[in-house]
């Protein structure tokens, strides 16, 4: 009877002991990270996605963000404790979706800005831009938009002088459309948007209709060198 007992015991021992083992010790509960230090530790959950194990607190919050990302979840983005990284987790993920009404509930207000500007120029639709907050980024979108899609009126009806010398420039020298031209205000604007696409084109006639003297033999000496 001794010897039984003695024998059952020892089994209850065993199986015990293993138990224990595969749930809080041992090589089974370890993982590829964990006897790593500092930041290498870190970096190795960041790669895993396991972003709870990350000690530096930013370090985490970015991998929070990917996680959201590969997810595709808006909620996730909340685990994050920096506004600004929660900020850009959540314009990440209204870009991924497409998708402008996830915008408006971003609280940052630089990346709510940012969200609207990408899908607005993504959208080519200029009266989203009237979202942005910020001036000049809301200037930009519309600028970029209009040049994006070599929109002349709108550079004309929406922006300022400076900023609508340099939209219809920049059509005009893309579209090598030298008409484009006669709509800037001074002539040493309309004889350089002139030359330059007489350059870009190679159409050396465009240099005749310059009517600056400077700028019409600098036109006609770039021809002549070749």
């Amino acid at each position: 009877m001794k010897v039984i007992i003695g024998v059952l015991l020892a089994a209850v021992l065993v199986l015990t002991s293993c138990s224990f083992t595969s749930i809080t010790g041992g090589t089974v509960a370890s993982d590829a990270c964990s006897d790593l230090q500092g930041a290498a530790k870190d970096n190795c959950y960041f790669e895993e996605l396991k972003c709870s194990k990350i000690e530096n607190t930013q370090f985490r919050d970015s991998c929070v963000a990917e996680l959201a990302k590969t997810k595709n979840d808006f909620a996730v983005c909340d685990l994050i404790v920096t506004s600004r990284t929660r900020g850009f987790c959540q314009e990440q993920i209204a870009l991924q979706n497409d998708d402008i009404a996830i915008c408006k509930d971003i609280m940052d207000e630089y990346w709510q800005d940012n969200c609207y500007y990408h899908l607005a120029v993504k959208a080519e639709d200029y009266k989203l831009c009237a979202n942005i907050l910020e001036v000049s980024r809301n200037i930009g979108c519309v600028k970029k938009i209009a040049i994006d899609t070599n929109n002349v009126e709108l550079c004309e009806e929406r922006l300022g002088p400076e900023d609508r010398a340099e939209c219809i420039y920049k059509i005009a020298t893309e579209t090598l459309d030298a008409e484009l031209c006669n709509k800037f205000d001074n002539q040493v604007n309309v004889d350089s948007c002139r030359y330059k696409i007489a350059k870009l084109s190679g159409d050396e006639e465009l240099c005749q209709g310059i009517k600056i003297d400077e700028i019409k033999r600098t036109c006609e000496d770039h021809f002549a060198q070749k």
